[in-house]
C-alpha cells in the first residue's frame, strides 16, 4: 500500500488534539496522539552509532535498513493511507536530520502555532487543576518546542503547513481545504459540530488533568 507520512510538530496547547480529532474523521487519515516514534528513531540512531561492536564491524546498509523500517513497522497495523505522527520535538535539528535520513526524503510537516501568552495561560489553567505537576514548563515543555518550530520554518518552509490556533477555531473549513491541497488530497467534508476526541493519551501519565480535552463543537465565525 502506498502510504504518505506527515509529521506534526510545533507548540503544545496550540490545538493539535483538536486538529487530529477533526482529521481522524477522514477514513483515509490516521493522526496519532503523542507518539514515541520520534524519540525511538533518534535513540536507535544514537545507539547504532555509539556501539563499539558496530565500529569494529561496520554495516551501514544494515543500520539504514533498521532505521528505515521503524516508522512503517510502528504503523503496520493501520490501514489508512495517510499517517500523521504527532511529536512536538520532530523539528529539533538532530531529530529532523535523523528522520530525513531514515525516510530518504524531506517529508511534509504540520506546524502548530499559537501566541505564547495564550499558551502559558492555557497551561496555567491546567496547572490550577493539577497540583501534582512538578515540572518546570519553561525548560521541559516550551523551549524545545519553540526550537522545533523555528527550525522547521527556517530550514524547510516549503514543506511546512502552519496551523494557527486562531484560524483553526475561526476559519476551520478554509484551513482544512488548504491543508488537503498542501498534501495533494481531495477535500473531505468534516463535521465541526460533532467532534469526537480521538486522543488516547493517559493524561494521568502526563500529570495534567484534562490536558487533551476538546470541545465537540467549533464555534466558528464562518
Amino acid at each position: 500500500m502506498s502510504r504518505q507520512y506527515i509529521f506534526l510538530a510545533g507548540l503544545p496547547r496550540s490545538g493539535s488534539t483538536l486538529l487530529t480529532s477533526i482529521l481522524n474523521q477522514n477514513p483515509n487519515i490516521f493522526a496519532s496522539s503523542s507518539s514515541p516514534i520520534c524519540d525511538a528513531l533518534y535513540h536507535t540512531h544514537l545507539i547504532w552509532h555509539t556501539r563499539q561492536a558496530l565500529q569494529a564491524n561496520p554495516n551501514p546498509v544494515g543500520v539504514q535498513n533498521v532505521l528505515q523500517s521503524l516508522i512503517p513497522a510502528f504503523y503496520a497495523d493501520r490501514t489508512e493511507s495517510i499517517i500523521i505522527d504527532k511529536a512536538f520535538s520532530w523539528g529539533i535539528p538532530d531529530n529532523l536530520s535523523v528522520l530525513v535520513n531514515a525516510l530518504g526524503y524531506v517529508p511534509k510537516f504540520i506546524v502548530m502555532d499559537r501566541d505564547m501568552s495564550e499558551i502559558l495561560a492555557s497551561f496555567q489553567r491546567l496547572l490550577d487543576n493539577s497540583p501534582n505537576f512538578a515540572h518546570n514548563l519553561q525548560t521541559t515543555t516550551i523551549d524545545p518546542c519553540v526550537m522545533s518550530y523555528n527550525n522547521l520554518l527556517s530550514q524547510i518552509p516549503q514543506q511546512c503547513f502552519v496551523v494557527s490556533y486562531e484560524r483553526l477555531c475561526n476559519d476551520t473549513t478554509n484551513l482544512l481545504n488548504e491543508f488537503y491541497n498542501f498534501i495533494e488530497q481531495p477535500n473531505f467534508q468534516h463535521d465541526l459540530t460533532h467532534i469526537v476526541n480521538t486522543c488516547t493519551d493517559d493524561d494521568g501519565v502526563w500529570g495534567l488533568t484534562e490536558m487533551h480535552k476538546v470541545m465537540p463543537t467549533i464555534r466558528t465565525k464562518q
